[in-house]
């Protein structure tokens, strides 16, 4: 039995076939970031620096796409396979199929579009928060373009439910939520871009036109993460570890977090810094729903701890992202935004939403959509290498950032004389190699699952 009643139906062909689909994208967008993380490193090696001909600025305009890729697309990417899982398991069926096929295929064109200004001569990279940029109109294009594929998905979504609100369940209500918070982000970046005409592109104009749907983004991340969250709670427990009470509530105060920042567009003038600041102290709001849900949920898993299957693939999966989600946050109130303990934070945030995901590409996903899975035990140790690697990684970071290393920086940015630094940086890179190691199963993993579909559903890890 599945989180709600919503979702207890399997998709049909037609639906699992969307659903790999979207899940292709979000597994070849991990593994673009990948291939780009690689090239960027090659572009800063002494002999392959000069001997091979990179386009020009192209290790920024590589991280640019990195963070693309790794960031957008492949969230984004997920709340589309959420949306098409809910829409094929709505109680009057799957709207419009084939208008979620067009949204697949314009949401492909568009991560592609992205992707091009790397290897242009021209484009200048500004790596602002949230989304950087390519100043190119095929980035530009690329944006709108995945922006409107993930959008159908989303409404599709919406159209399948309206029609039958009564039977709404706990995982499709904040799924729901996240759609509609996804929605009032394109607002947000139309608002922006409407405010901003007649200012010429240059990183500011990035900045302020990003900021405000870069910061909505994040609460549907959030509940992204709540509804993961949930389904492996439920995978691993046998029976779900958050009541309907706790899951409307936290999903009240993200659909209010959300609501309250696109509001902000008609209280403060974008080219203010009033605008930023309000943004700012709006992600304070991100942290309650995640810490009810949390903690509800760790009481629950402790108090039915005989029973929980600490060892199966959706355990692992939770308990790491758990951790690290946790860790990621408390050094979240340590930054200021000038060194590597800001990206530490992020990246234990993140790396904490995508050891979620991974967990339900496993557990959901992949076997939904008609796809064989691998060994269990393989799956497992991917988990908790990528976990712990990710760990040490942002402990490496935290630890350096204290110590003076700035951000966005090429170098080590510390004194490596001093042993503290050593090992700060030591711990880093080991840290950072098995993240590498980690994310590079998943993909191979995934990629193998996707290449064997097979028409009969098949029980989840």
């Amino acid at each position: 039995m599945l989180m709600a009643p919503d979702f207890q139906t399997l998709p049909d062909h037609r639906g699992r076939r969307l659903m790999r689909g979207w899940a292709a994208l979000a597994i070849a967008a991990l593994a673009g970031a990948g291939l780009f993380a690689i090239l960027l490193v090659l572009s800063r090696t002494p002999v392959l620096e000069d001997a091979l001909p990179w386009p020009e600025a192209f290790f920024t305009k590589g991280l640019v796409v990195h963070v693309a890729l790794s960031f957008a697309v492949w969230f984004l990417a997920v709340l589309a396979v959420f949306a098409q899982w809910a829409a094929a398991s709505a109680p009057k069926g799957d709207p419009a199929p084939w208008l979620g096929e067009a949204g697949l295929g314009v949401a492909v064109a568009g991560t592609v579009l992205m992707i091009i200004p790397a290897f242009a001569g021209t484009g200048e990279p500004t790596l602002n928060n949230y989304i950087p940029v390519i100043i190119h109109p095929l980035f530009y294009a690329g944006l709108v373009i995945f922006a409107l594929g993930v959008a159908i998905a989303v409404v599709r979504l919406l159209a399948a439910f309206a029609r039958t609100p009564n039977l709404l369940g706990t995982a499709t209500l904040v799924l729901l939520t996240a759609g509609i918070l996804y929605i009032a982000a394109l607002v947000a970046f139309a608002l922006a871009a409407h405010a901003l005409q007649g200012v010429p592109a240059s990183f500011d104009y990035n900045e302020r036109l990003i900021w405000g749907g870069g910061h909505l983004l994040q609460f549907v991340n959030i509940a992204l993460l709540t509804a993961a969250w949930g389904f492996l709670a439920e995978t691993s427990a046998t029976g779900p570890l958050v009541g309907p009470s706790i899951n409307r509530w936290t999903t009240i105060l993200i659909f209010i977090g959300g609501i309250v920042g696109l509001a902000f567009f008609a209280l403060f003038d974008v080219h203010g810094t009033t605008f930023l600041q309000a943004f700012t102290e709006l992600q304070y709001a991100l942290g309650p729903p995640v810490v009810l849900f949390a903690l509800t949920m760790i009481g629950a898993a402790w108090r039915r701890r005989a029973s929980f299957d600490w060892r199966s693939v959706a355990g692992a999966s939770l308990i790491t992202s758990v951790i690290l989600f946790g860790v990621g946050g408390i050094f979240g109130f340590f930054v200021d935004g000038a060194d590597t303990r800001t990206p530490a934070h992020y990246h234990g945030v993140i790396g904490g939403i995508n050891l979620a995901f991974v967990g339900l590409f496993y557990t959901r996903f992949l076997p939904l959509a008609g796809c064989i899975m691998g060994s269990v035990r393989v799956a497992r140790w991917q988990i908790y290498i990528y976990g712990i690697g990710q760990l040490l990684f942002c402990a490496g970071m935290y630890a350096a950032g204290g110590m003076g290393a700035a951000r966005k920086v090429v170098g080590s940015g510390v004194d490596m004389e001093n042993m503290s630094a050593i090992v700060a940086a030591t711990v880093r890179d080991i840290g950072g190699g098995l993240a590498v190691i980690g994310g590079v199963m998943f993909i191979v993993i995934a990629i193998r699952a996707l290449l064997r579909p097979k028409n009969r559903s098949e029980k989840t890890a």
